[in-house]
């Protein structure tokens, strides 16, 4: 694979070599995998045609099962009846901001820029219709400390740094973690955004 070859949020590229990062971090870790049974999967909504890829549902996964680990760019039950992550999310509310790098602090502050989005969407009564989260997202321990690696150099940085911009995104206001912010569109920006959302 080509390590300056980058892709979109959500193209099938771009999802199998997010879920080969997991299983290579987890692997990486030396965990006794036999004491773990947990899965991690994400689902995007509302993609562009041109990302589908003929897929009639986009998202990766990986999983710990059976003392091993494994992961693709797909949705298998059996990860997601998992306990662990899970998460099914509007492709156009987090697509540019996966690609900004940050630490620790970074992804606190990202989470607090989403929550004002999300506020603010609601205000306008375009606000979520149900739970992003499949599941009450279970960590064990070890699990969360491979992904995040030290000081934060963990799977979203490496997958961040595959990412190349979206057209459709490009031009919104954006926090410094690239979170949207919709109180700073212009009414043509905040039309067309709600419009990728799906809502």
């Amino acid at each position: 694979m080509n390590d300056l070859e980058k892709w979109e949020f959500g193209s099938l590229e771009w999802c199998q070599f997010a879920a080969k990062t997991g299983v290579k971090l987890i692997n990486q870790a030396e965990l006794d995998l036999s004491k773990y049974v947990w899965g991690f999967s994400e689902e995007y909504t509302h993609l562009p045609e041109r990302l589908l890829a003929g897929r009639d549902r986009v998202g990766w996964h990986f999983m710990i099962h059976n003392g091993k680990v494994s992961g693709g760019a797909s949705l298998p039950i059996e990860c997601l009846k998992h306990p662990g992550f899970h998460v099914t999310i509007e492709w156009a509310l987090i697509a540019h901001a996966s690609s900004f790098i940050y630490d620790l602090k970074g992804q606190g502050k990202r989470m607090n820029d989403e929550e004002i989005l999300n506020n603010d969407l609601a205000m306008v009564g375009k606000g979520r219709k149900t739970n992003p989260f499949n599941s009450k997202p279970v960590w064990p321990p070890g699990i969360g400390e491979a992904l995040v690696g030290i000081a934060g150099e963990g799977l979203h940085n490496v997958t961040a740094r595959r990412l190349k911009h979206s057209p459709e995104l490009r031009d919104f206001p954006h926090t410094e973690y690239g979170v949207p912010v919709f109180t700073r569109m212009t009414d043509e920006q905040k039309t067309r955004f709600i419009r990728l959302l799906g809502r």
